[in-house]
């Protein structure tokens, strides 16, 4: 028998389940059983799309480890236990963001839920379950991540098809069955005969084309002058990573004191990215570094290796390294709540930068979430371009002043 993640699943939810989850919520046991397929194939659909490349694999798969998803008591899990529902509210953040209301509006319309916060509410439990299904098939069958994104790629049109109406484009996993095979099919349409003749004319050779040959005596020095100022602007962008990896690195060397003065850090502990002051947080990012950081004392640290595309709030691939290490430190300290600040430089408005700030720090925030820390433990603040540590003037004290903060709020 092949593997049905979504009929695997729903085994997990037998009559007296689905009966008490029903008094939990307020809802007709009978609604819950007509929508568990669609919160299946919602929570499915959602890891299938992380696991598809050879990173996400990697990843998922630790955090199904770490999950205690491929123990002894994988598959076994408890639907109706207090700790399941907890670990499964944290999930939904990192699986869906801030696309988790309308997918909860759209879930909850099309099951005909009476509440609108069931959904949700269903969501947490299903979510738990589904990494318990595929936890246990990992492990039983000994597989490598390689073969965790194969099973999952296995399941992408089962799930899609599940899917009601209007969900996969939300999750951008693409429509039902029926209307991603009339795509493909338009996708594919051989050109008519005639379609080529009208296009062969554009392959001939231009009649100007002679022109343009005599023209390049003046094309290739304006070229190389572009290259050359291009070169230039962007040098100092470049050069900002090399001495922000060479700070995490090798925090003791002496040229950092003959870096540009920055202006005196305040109480509240801010600093650059790359740099570190007598009072300013360190920059740390690996894990042996983040505990000393925490077991210090340090009421914050900059979290370095951390980067974003330029003007958005979606991390870079070599970010995750970074954001994985705290998530393994936070894990070893159970007791331990965290505030992720978000920090941009001055250019642009105030205001737009304060929200980029805070979706920037919503995006660490999911991503440690996604690797099992629980919502509740993590806390964010947009402070923008307000608590600059560099002359926001320069390209240097711009990248130093774009930076995630780690601020204690317990340990």
């Amino acid at each position: 028998m092949g593997f049905n993640l979504i009929d695997m699943v729903r085994e997990r939810f037998t009559g007296n389940v689905v009966q008490q989850m029903g008094s939990a919520l307020g809802e007709d046991p009978s609604t819950l059983t007509k929508a568990l397929p669609g919160a299946i194939a919602a929570v499915g659909g959602s890891v299938v799309e992380r696991g598809s490349t050879e990173a996400g694999a990697q990843r998922l798969m630790s955090q199904l480890n770490e999950g205690g998803y491929t123990g002894p008591d994988a598959g076994s899990e408890d639907a109706l236990s207090p700790d399941t529902v907890e670990r499964g509210q944290g999930m939904l953040n990192g699986l869906f963001g801030d696309k988790l209301g309308m997918l909860g509006s759209v879930l909850g319309r099309t099951g005909g839920f009476s509440n609108p916060k069931s959904a949700s509410g269903l969501l947490a439990v299903v979510a738990p379950m589904v990494m318990g299904v595929i936890g246990k098939h990992v492990r039983d069958n000994r597989m490598s991540p390689s073969g965790l994104s194969q099973l999952l790629g296995s399941q992408r049109s089962l799930l899609s098809a599940a899917m009601p109406a209007g969900l996969g484009g939300i999750l951008g996993t693409g429509g039902t069955g029926p209307r991603v095979v009339e795509e493909v099919h338009e996708t594919r349409t051989v050109p008519s005969v005639e379609t080529v003749r009208r296009q062969q004319p554009i392959e001939r050779p231009p009649v100007h084309a002679e022109p343009r040959k005599q023209n390049l005596s003046w094309v290739i020095p304006v070229a190389l002058l572009a290259l050359l100022a291009g070169w230039f602007l962007t040098r100092g962008k470049r050069e900002a990573p090399r001495r922000e990896q060479a700070t995490a690195t090798q925090p003791a060397q002496p040229s950092r004191t003959e870096e540009p003065a920055r202006p005196a850090p305040d109480d509240t502990g801010v600093g650059g990215a790359g740099t570190t002051g007598t009072r300013a947080p360190a920059v740390v990012q690996d894990a042996q570094a983040m505990r000393q950081a925490i077991d210090s004392g340090a009421s914050s640290f900059i979290l370095g290796g951390v980067n974003f595309d330029e003007g958005s709030a979606a991390l870079t691939p070599q970010s995750d390294a970074s954001v994985g290490q705290l998530a393994s430190v936070l894990r070893e300290k159970p007791d331990a709540r965290v505030r992720i600040a978000g920090h941009t430089d001055s250019t642009g408005d105030p205001a737009a930068n304060r929200q980029l700030a805070q979706r920037r720090a919503e995006a660490v925030r999911s991503a440690l979430v996604e690797d099992g820390i629980p919502a509740s433990r993590v806390d964010v603040a947009a402070v923008g371009s307000e608590k600059p540590v560099a002359d926001n003037d320069t390209t240097q004290g711009r990248d130093m002043n774009r930076r995630i903060e780690v601020q204690m709020l317990s340990r």
